[in-house]
């Protein structure tokens, strides 16, 4: 990635070998527990110890800050000192926050400091989407860059492929992601909803597409709900109705933990038949508070289409 580099926040996470590999820069957001503030160190390590330390229960008041205009603005700034002509900065949904009009307001900053330098070019972009599917975007992003398109071509197009972008979203704890989530504009449970679904130990399937969310279907069990989300995401690998040859998930706990979930390697095996890459990670923090310690969620771009 000699020409680009990528930017993103920090609601959104891939394995840290591609973020290192790949010289990807995720910009910290800050969290907040029961008014104790720090910022994200950007690593599964320390997500996984903080997931583990019971700190993000629903007893405690958790909250995040987004990235601000001089966070953007100082990693913007480091890029373009490390040689990088073309800044591409890739944030949450816009409806979600602050995010994008941070990283908009620190672009505009420093392309006044630039004046009237012209070899330097920064765009910032809506993914559209959140957690896993916003690491599915940064995954295309590479992929496109690697193929040697131009960088140009390769932000029209992911353009277009953010509106395509399906993110899936099995909450562990329904109650729990829907108190936080509604701080994030989140309405697609209600509260009535939710309160049943954790009784009743119901997991909706929540699925988040071009600035918009619904539930997809509603399982009983996680483990149940986590099969039936890898089977649908390998028939829809199967029937050729895949837009990017890339499938991201994200889990709220160890990859070990994610692999052992039931389906999953039925949907690696299916990856693996078509020539397809399935990449997991550790969840973000921001994932693991809004969704939920435990969770899922996995990012493909596909079609519209219903829930089979």
């Amino acid at each position: 990635m000699s020409k680009m580099a990528v930017i993103v926040d920090s609601a959104c996470n891939l394995p840290d070998s591609v973020l290192t590999k790949y010289n990807i820069t995720r910009v910290p957001l800050s969290y907040t527990i029961d008014g104790d503030t720090a910022d994200d160190p950007c690593s599964d390590k320390a997500s996984l110890s903080l997931f583990q330390s019971g700190r993000l229960a629903r007893k405690h008041a958790v909250s995040t800050s987004p990235p601000s205009v001089e966070d953007f603005q100082r990693y913007i700034v480091a890029k373009i000192k490390e040689g990088y002509t073309t800044i591409l900065v890739q944030t949450v949904n816009r409806v979600q926050g602050e995010t994008y009009n941070n990283a908009n307001a620190a672009a505009s900053a420093v392309k006044r400091k630039l004046g009237d330098r012209q070899d330097v070019s920064i765009r910032v972009m809506d993914s559209r989407t959140v957690f896993a599917g916003q690491a599915l975007m940064v995954a295309e992003t590479v992929r496109q860059t690697l193929s040697k398109k131009d960088a140009v071509q390769v932000r029209r197009d992911l353009d277009t492929l953010s509106t395509k972008i399906h993110t899936f979203i099995i909450p562990k704890s329904p109650l729990v992601a829907l108190e936080r989530s509604k701080k994030r504009n989140e309405k697609a449970v209600g509260w009535g909803q939710a309160f049943l679904a954790n009784t009743l130990g119901i997991h909706p399937v929540l699925c988040v597409v071009n600035d918009s969310s619904y539930v997809a279907a509603k399982v009983r069990g996680f483990e149940k709900a986590a099969s039936q989300l890898f089977n649908h995401v390998a028939e829809r690998i199967n029937g050729g109705h895949v837009l990017s040859p890339i499938i991201t998930v994200n889990y709220g706990g160890s990859v070990d933990e994610l692999k052992a979930l039931p389906g999953y390697a039925e949907l690696k095996a299916v990856a693996d038949s078509k020539k397809m890459m399935l990449m997991p990670s550790v969840m973000s923090i921001a994932g693991g508070i809004y969704t939920s310690v435990g969770s899922l969620s996995l990012g493909i771009a596909t079609e519209p289409h219903e829930w089979s």
